[in-house]
């Protein structure tokens, strides 16, 4: 996509807008978790049905980022909150196991759509400051990922959970309403043919920046599957008081997120993802070190502040990279990134077999591995002729 020169009240709508969609995004993604306590089901399909919304993303994001370069974000946005809302406002009706899959299936595929264009229009838009705009799109989804479990916890005794799930369909349709009303930016190759798009993947950067999202994705999931459960075994306490890691660990990624925004111009996205990078270290480090639920809290919280920065201000490193196919490179690597994080938490299982507090080799082993990344990529310096598409055209 090209970015147009609009007044900066409409493109302060249009910002706003794409960060109403990723609050859309960040509702969806945890809103089967938050479902299936109040869903009739035995514990191995209660299981599977909580894969469903999982395959349906990593679907949308293999397939739509050549798309959002050739046709734009526009459509795929509309079409992508259409079915988000159809599904949640089905889901409340639905009483058999094969209907609450396919409605899983089809919010995810929705969902999928979503991450991957408001991440691209964001690149695209904030060229001067990529990092920090994604940052706070990053911040965006954990408010919108707090949403579910918040609403489903308060409205438990006084609504059932559908009345929360027309209130989330109303909230998806009036963000479709904002897009329909906004103008997008053009896509940059619509004239390319596909296969020459596709091109741009075989630049040996893409992978990089790949392989850094899997780790950076397995790391942050397996933190939030197994913050809550490592703390109760480490200390032997309630799994009421391990939540509290947990819930540590969750804000202080959003906190992270806003305070990346404001420190990337000073230090630099390189800088920034180091800097990141050693604080989940020391995180993990104080995990395992200290025998008391403060010490544990904090070492969860400065863990999620760590996490926070690193896969925006990576993706908007990306960006910088591959201005003119950003929907095409960011499909691809985020779909990496998502099979890292399928694949984070069963890690984390491996690891804690022998021993709970193993689990935390994950983010030290994962923290290194993007910092050696981070200093190969910096290796390539940021030339828009990188990609091969930019150099033809």
């Amino acid at each position: 996509m090209m970015a147009e020169k609009n007044s900066p009240l409409r493109a302060t709508g249009l910002l706003v807008t794409i960060n109403a969609c990723m609050f859309v995004f960040g509702m969806v993604l945890l809103l089967m978790g938050s479902l299936l306590p109040t869903l009739k089901l035995s514990g191995a399909r209660a299981g599977s049905l909580g894969s469903f919304p999982l395959i349906g993303i990593l679907i949308a994001t293999v397939v739509i980022g050549p798309v959002l370069d050739k046709v734009g974000a526009k459509i795929a946005l509309a079409i992508s909150l259409f079915l988000i809302a159809l599904a949640l406002a089905i889901i409340p009706s639905l009483v058999n196991y094969p209907a609450l899959a396919a409605a899983a299936l089809v919010y995810g595929l929705g969902g999928g759509v979503v991450n991957a264009a408001t991440n691209t229009l964001v690149s695209v838009l904030s060229q001067s400051g990529r990092a920090a705009a994604l940052n706070l799109l990053g911040f965006s989804f954990s408010l919108g990922a707090l949403v579910v479990p918040l609403l489903m916890s308060l409205t438990r005794e006084g609504f059932s959970p559908a009345i929360v799930l027309y209130a989330l369909c109303a909230a998806t349709v009036l963000v479709l309403l904002f897009v329909l009303m906004q103008r997008f930016p053009v896509p940059s190759q619509a004239n390319t043919p596909l296969l020459q798009l596709l091109k741009v993947l075989k630049h040996p950067l893409v992978w990089l920046f790949a392989a850094l999202l899997f780790l950076e994705s397995g790391n942050e999931n397996c933190m939030f599957v197994w913050a809550g459960k490592a703390t109760q075994d480490l200390l032997n306490t309630s799994a009421q008081q391990a939540e509290i890691a947990l819930l540590g660990l969750s804000a202080a990624i959003g906190v992270g997120r806003l305070t990346a925004a404001g420190i990337l111009q000073w230090l630099g996205s390189r800088n920034v993802v180091l800097l990141s990078c050693a604080i989940t270290f020391a995180g993990s480090v104080v995990v395992i070190t200290t025998h008391s639920l403060p010490g544990v809290m904090a070492g969860f919280a400065v863990i999620g502040f760590g996490l926070s920065a690193i896969f925006p201000t990576a993706l908007g490193i990306a960006g910088d990279h591959f201005p003119h196919e950003t929907g095409t490179v960011f499909g691809a690597v985020i779909a990496v990134a998502l099979v890292g994080g399928i694949s984070g938490p069963m890690i984390g299982s491996w690891a804690a077999a022998s021993n709970p507090a193993m689990v935390m080799l994950v983010p030290m082993a994962s923290a290194t591995g993007i910092a050696v990344l981070v200093w190969i990529v910096a290796k390539w310096k940021v030339k828009p002729e990188v990609s091969s598409i930019a150099a033809e055209h």
